[in-house]
């Protein structure tokens, strides 16, 4: 091969290269250009309620929350109830036995009738004891598209002890273990008593253990018990004022430390695969089109890790929900009205040519054949699509 022919081959890797450098800067730009109407945000979601209230312990209160979307299939709002304080919380309307606090568009709890915009009042009473708690609610459409809006909620008590967010030791005890319970206890007036409760008859008999104070908190201990008990326990407390204040009920099973859940990184839109898989790749293609003879075992080395890379990356996409899938819907890829799903359904179809090439690439090497354009179709392709996630990946908002 010419001298100026490799020279030229290994320049259009570095510019690949760069350009996958300047992706981002391109990306960012697409993102603001498409959305500069969308409500101040990428999504072209919104959400309108208030920022703060105010409520006593154990109030139920109404949040008027209305949501716009873009023009989609699927538009819904959530109050989760795995994040913020949102467990602190409970919804009394609208009632959704599977999901609490999910509101459809144009379900029966949507007050506007148009697609895509959805109003809902809802009925949600406040946690039984004093504090400053963080609630959150969703818009999302065409999963895992959407936003979020906090709301900051003061619980506070016209009178008696207000009690804060207590800290056990240990989180869980173990058979005959002590379980401390340290808390914050305030009033303006003169403090008549601090008490730990706990019953292991699922509350029908509560025990007092007095909290002594201690550095300007109150600590108090549950004594061991048998393995597998299950343990409920509250923070009582009083003041001159003679008002009682109760925290919320919590609870632990003796022995049974809980599993927490694992929280899987979203790879799929980064570059943290992405990102080392082309450069492998096309380092891997340059060498071999400057000196084939010298380079052939380096790159087949380094597009097989490359390949790994991108299978791997592709596994992060499969364990995403079954609904984001429905952008694979042909007439999307055809559909310029709606930039976001124009660019995840190409997004997908050309992951999928690419993943095929990358294959054949992969095992028509490994049996010692000289596949170099499938796989260099595969890569360009790859490119493209490391492009579009830089753009996916700003847009979608877990």
């Amino acid at each position: 091969m010419k001298r100026n022919v490799k020279i030229g081959l290994i320049l259009l890797a570095l510019t690949g290269i760069v350009m996958l450098a300047a992706g981002n800067v391109i990306a960012n730009t697409f993102v603001e250009t498409e959305c500069s109407s969308c409500h101040g945000d990428s999504t072209g979601l919104s959400i309108t309620t208030v920022s703060t209230i105010d409520v006593a312990p154990g109030e139920t209160f109404q949040l008027d929350v209305v949501a716009t979307g873009l023009v989609q299939d699927v538009f819904v709002i959530r109050i989760p109830s795995e994040v913020e304080d949102n467990d602190q919380f409970t919804i009394v309307l609208p009632v959704n036995v599977d999901d609490p606090g999910l509101v459809e568009d144009n379900d029966a709890f949507d007050l506007n009738s148009n697609d895509n915009e959805i109003h809902a009042i809802y009925n949600i009473t406040a946690p039984a004891f004093s504090g400053t708690f963080t609630l959150a609610i969703y818009a999302v459409q065409h999963t895992p598209v959407g936003i979020s809006k906090i709301i900051t909620v003061n619980v506070v008590q016209a009178g008696g002890a207000s009690i804060g967010s207590p800290l056990t030791t240990p989180e869980v005890p173990l058979p005959d273990e002590e379980f401390t319970v340290t808390v914050n206890v305030t009033s303006s007036d003169t403090l008549t008593y601090v008490r730990l409760q706990y019953s292991v008859d699922n509350g029908s008999i509560w025990q007092n253990v007095t909290m002594s104070e201690s550095n300007g908190a109150y600590v108090g201990s549950i004594p061991g018990l048998p393995n597998n008990q299950e343990v409920l326990w509250r923070i009582v407390a009083a003041d001159s004022s003679g008002i009682e204040t109760i925290s919320a009920t919590m609870s632990y099973v003796v022995g049974l430390i809980p599993i927490k859940p694992i929280v899987i990184p979203q790879l799929h839109y980064g570059w943290l695969l992405g990102a080392p898989a082309l450069f492998l790749a096309y380092l891997g293609t340059a060498l071999e089109y400057y000196d084939e003879e010298r380079f052939t075992k380096i790159h087949g080395m380094m597009l097989g890790a490359a390949y790994i890379l991108t299978s791997i990356n592709v596994i992060f996409l499969l364990i995403e929900p079954a609904s984001v899938w429905s952008v694979m819907n042909p007439i999307y890829l055809f559909d310029f009205s709606n930039m976001l799903l124009f660019m995840h359904c190409w997004h997908i179809w050309l992951g999928i040519i690419s993943m095929i090439l990358g294959t054949i690439a992969f095992i028509t090497h490994l049996g010692g054949w000289k596949t170099c354009n499938v796989g260099l179709a595969a890569v360009i392709l790859w490119t493209i699509l490391g492009i579009m996630g830089i753009y996916l990946g700003e847009v979608f908002v877990p």
